[in-house]
């Protein structure tokens, strides 16, 4: 069966007419929403440009606050660093420091009145210099690097002497109490060192040792590898 058209011809080119129109509007259209998105895109990226610059300016200006708070901080940081090298320096005087008055104070207790001092000296350590003449000097001192009293008298007996040592070693912090030698005197007018023992005494040289200062070592008397100190203990008559 054929197909038979039963538009009229007029008509026929009014529509095609109508449809070749739309063609360009439609292109039209189509660059218009290109470039809708193109303008809308370039402004949300300046926006958020201008909030990023925003944000770095923020930042840099918070920088330059903190830098001049650090400034203005500098001066207590010396001064911590200032308190730190004094109070060190503190510690390290008083590492040196030995009570002597108390230790001489003790010593002037336990003495008994048959005994005469000829000689006293006392040292925090065996290379410790003593201003204004002499002492006992004996080369026991040298066996510990503690704090040592070297004493030299005289007393009536032998038996004083030994007497003597006990009663030192009561003295508060002493560890050892060593006996140089205890010889008699042969003199009937006094011992040889010019004390009121009288003749034919025994004269004493003896060290008297006290434990060891704070954070030193008492072999060497420097500061122990470990800040702390090792006591030496025991008695040698």
């Amino acid at each position: 069966m054929k197909a038979v058209n039963l538009i009229p011809s007029d008509n026929r080119r009014a529509g095609l007419s109508t449809g070749l129109s739309l063609g360009p509007a439609y292109a039209v259209l189509g660059v218009l929403a290109v470039a809708v998105g193109l303008m809308t895109l370039y402004v949300l990226t300046n926006n958020t440009i201008s909030k990023r610059q925003s944000e770095i300016a923020t930042v840099q200006a918070q920088i330059v606050q903190e830098h001049a708070a650090a400034a203005q901080l500098a001066n207590y940081v010396r001064f911590s660093q200032l308190a730190a090298a004094r109070a060190k320096t503190v510690r390290e005087i008083a590492t040196t420091r030995f009570d002597w008055h108390a230790a001489l104070a003790d010593l002037s207790k336990v003495v008994p009145s048959n005994t005469s001092l000829q000689t006293l000296q006392g040292s925090v350590a065996p290379q410790a210099t003593v201003s204004g003449g002499g002492g006992a000097g004996s080369g026991l001192r040298a066996d510990i690097a503690v704090p040592a009293i070297e004493l030299t008298g005289c007393t009536k007996t032998q038996d004083d002497v030994a007497q003597l040592m006990s009663r030192l070693r009561v003295i508060n912090g002493v560890t050892r109490v060593t006996l140089s030698d205890s010889v008699k005197s042969a003199s009937s007018q006094g011992s040889p060192t010019g004390g009121g023992c009288g003749g034919n005494t025994p004269s004493f040289d003896l060290v008297v040792f006290f434990k060891p200062l704070p954070g030193t070592d008492p072999t060497t008397g420097a500061p122990a590898p470990n800040g702390t100190s090792t006591t030496a203990t025991g008695a040698t008559q």
